[in-house]
């Protein structure tokens, strides 16, 4: 396919096809860029060996990141929890990155380092040539202290300094920010944003911590997700092969492996949270719901993949406890779509609740990390209807749940209101793009 070298855009940072939520905010990312003018040919970035079909078939060229994790020296699939050898060998791989990568920031230096056969040769010449950067949203620049807090801010914010080393207009769209904890964190943050021309939150919370954390003022505007258009899947189809009847409630449900860094003991309290959730899935069945367990992103560690966590959870149950949905073949559109045909939904992938919110599907958060989950349900006004990841149990989310059912009709009239003002927010965003 030929492109377009005067037009050439590129967005920021990595992902792949499996998580659809990510895919649906560079999808998004790259239209709302193009309906503020920015038209020409679009490349995303994407690690080695990770599926980008669905994104080449969009009309996407893919780029290796020039920075990449140092997990991909090492395929540990297992990687629920690191071990110390394995944080040491991440390390090792990490210092020659860290100095490849200062190579790379360094007009002069990478024009005497750079080599024809170099994995990094395209992606560097497409930042030449690009006229602008776009960050698409999510909730990448946040940090929680430790150890490797410092190198981890460093390759969040890698694409974005090297952006500024040729002089790109680096436009941040809607996405959550902070905390900023570690050595060096903000001091990063604060320089790679002060020459972006754009910086925007998805939710209050992120506004006031880039404020009050880094000085700066910011204005917020909704998830980009919201402006995802639905897929053209067919509902009466989908429910016939999954044995769901149209006169039955159907709650959509999305879990995901998660490592409780303030647990006591990590592990205890993963299993706690699958037992918990197991419960709640059998209460829902029970009560004649049919609890729909999607697999909203598929991953090749167990950190990632929700499968892990969902094969987990339906190990010892009965599968007329439930249905189940996993289909990598479905694309961020498509399972848009499919939460669309839900009455209800208690997701932990934030990304589940934005694609049922935006179809007017009232729903429980279960917060996991950074001000996402909290801070967008609070925009919206439904603040109670979002728990926390380690507070987790089945009778704390069926009392959630039948206080949902409860107000149903005040949580759809919030959702319509919050709907109605974020189609209005797309166009000053738009605006806000030109103007800068």
């Amino acid at each position: 396919m030929s492109r377009d070298v005067n037009n050439q855009y590129i967005i920021i940072p990595g992902c792949c096809d499996l998580n659809r939520g990510d895919q649906a905010l560079g999808w998004e990312t790259a239209r709302i860029a193009k309906d503020a003018g920015f038209v020409g040919d679009y490349s995303i970035l994407a690690e080695q060996n990770e599926p980008i079909q669905q994104s080449i078939d969009e009309g996407y060229e893919i780029l290796r990141p020039v920075l990449e994790h140092p997990s991909r020296k090492f395929q540990d699939r297992d990687n629920i929890s690191y071990g110390v050898r394995l944080k040491l060998l991440w390390g090792a791989v990490a210092l020659k990155d860290l100095l490849v990568s200062l190579i790379m920031l360094s007009p002069f230096l990478r024009t005497v380092f750079l080599h024809e056969s170099s994995s990094h040769v395209q992606t560097i010449r497409r930042f030449a040539e690009s006229k602008a950067v776009f960050m698409k949203g999510g909730g990448l620049i946040q940090s929680h202290g430790g150890l490797v807090s410092t190198y981890a801010t460093y390759y969040r914010l890698y694409h974005i300094f090297l952006a500024h080393s040729f002089k790109k207009p680096v436009y941040i769209l809607p996405n959550s920010f902070g905390p900023f904890e570690g050595p060096l964190v903000k001091w990063m943050v604060k320089r790679a944003f002060k020459y972006c021309r754009l910086i925007t939150a998805r939710e209050d919370k992120s506004k006031e911590a880039v404020k009050d954390e880094l000085g700066l003022n910011i204005n917020v505007f909704p998830d980009l997700a919201f402006y995802l258009q639905n897929g053209t899947v067919s509902k009466d189809e989908l429910f016939s092969k999954l044995r769901i009847s149209p006169h039955q409630k159907v709650v959509a449900i999305t879990m995901r492996p998660y490592r409780f860094p303030d647990s006591e003991n990590p592990e205890a309290a993963y299993k706690q949270f699958q037992i918990e959730m197991r419960q709640f899935i059998r209460e829902l069945n029970k009560r004649k719901f049919v609890p729909l367990i999607i697999e909203h992103t598929f991953a090749t560690t167990s950190h990632e993949s929700d499968g892990d966590c969902i094969k987990a959870v339906l190990s010892e149950m009965d599968p007329k406890e439930y249905r189940l949905l996993s289909d990598r073949s479905m694309n961020c559109r498509d399972l848009k779509a499919v939460y669309g045909m839900c009455d209800y939904i208690v997701g932990t992938r934030f990304h589940s609740l934005i694609f049922s919110l935006s179809n007017k599907i009232p729903g429980i958060a279960i917060s996991y990390d950074g001000y996402k989950s909290v801070g967008i349900m609070a925009d919206m006004g439904l603040e109670d209807f979002v728990i926390d990841i380690g507070k987790v149990s089945s009778k704390r989310l069926l009392k959630m749940f039948d206080m949902m059912l409860e107000h149903e009709s005040d949580s759809l009239e919030k959702i319509d209101k919050y709907i109605s003002m974020a189609n209005k927010e797309r166009l000053r965003l738009i605006q806000s793009i030109q103007e800068a």
